[in-house]
């Protein structure tokens, strides 16, 4: 296992949720837990997937989504919670994200698969499907513990996702600096997820806005906090890659 960077945040700054590691942060004793058992909240896992759609053909593939989608998340059979659904409006376009949820974490997983595969029109679906994207990719997430309860009280405006590629090693330390500064941000802060099923070393942060004004004005008033800007600052040096897409809502999406 790749070592460690000793943290640089002072102490007293830390949330509780760092007192449980907190030796092991300030190398007094070793790890005796993986990273998901201390960073993670209990339970509950995310599957992220992303399908970059073939050019024009993205209303046809949210049409078919629409009620096979809505179909699964009723479903009695199949666990499976769809958390929502967008679609790149600024950034990487002609890509759909879609979030499902697990409330009972990997075997909710076991069972939607099960129950998938008793649902004769979902492999229709996945075929058609098939022929209109250019490519996907999966990643099961456990959402930060860190991270704040979303109170979705409102309808409309847009969504952000800042996808970042971190160093082997650097998950304590980018959740040290984050638990402190989350704080600054909360009402905008919709879900922070890192990646145990795909492409390691993932982080995604979610973020909701009204409008890309209203995401200008949040993001100069956090830099102007000092505890903002010095927890970014420490944060750059653990990213290889950022890539950062504006989102709408599909109609159907449950957080819209």
């Amino acid at each position: 296992m790749a070592s460690l960077v000793r943290p640089i945040v002072s102490k007293r700054c830390l949330s509780s949720w760092i007192d449980k590691f907190d030796s092991y942060v300030l190398g007094s004793e070793p790890v005796k837990n993986q990273h998901s058992k201390l960073l993670a909240k209990s339970g509950l896992i995310y599957n992220l997937e992303t399908q970059d759609v073939k050019p024009g053909r993205t209303p046809e593939y949210l049409s078919n989504a629409a009620k096979m989608l809505v179909d699964i998340h009723n479903s009695t059979k199949v666990p499976a919670q769809l958390y929502g659904q967008f679609v790149v409006q600024h950034g990487q376009l002609d890509r759909v994200y879609t979030i499902w949820k697990y409330l009972e974490g990997y075997k909710d997983l076991d069972r939607t698969v099960l129950g998938l595969t008793s649902m004769p029109e979902y492999a229709e679906y996945e075929k058609a499907q098939g022929e209109l994207l250019r490519k996907r990719e999966q990643q099961i997430c456990y959402e930060f513990s860190f991270w704040p309860e979303y109170n979705d009280d409102y309808d409309g405006g847009i969504f952000e996702i800042r996808s970042y590629r971190l160093k082997p090693g650097c998950l304590y330390e980018w959740g040290n600096q984050w638990a402190d500064a989350i704080k600054v941000r909360q009402k905008d802060a919709v879900m922070g997820l890192c990646s145990q099923v795909g492409e390691m070393y993932t982080v995604h942060h979610v973020w909701r806005y009204l409008d890309l004004d209203q995401r200008k004005a949040e993001r100069d008033a956090a830099w102007k906090s000092g505890n903002w800007g010095e927890s970014v600052i420490k944060t750059v040096p653990l990213i290889k890659s950022l890539n950062v897409d504006i989102l709408r809502p599909t109609d159907y999406s449950p957080l819209r």
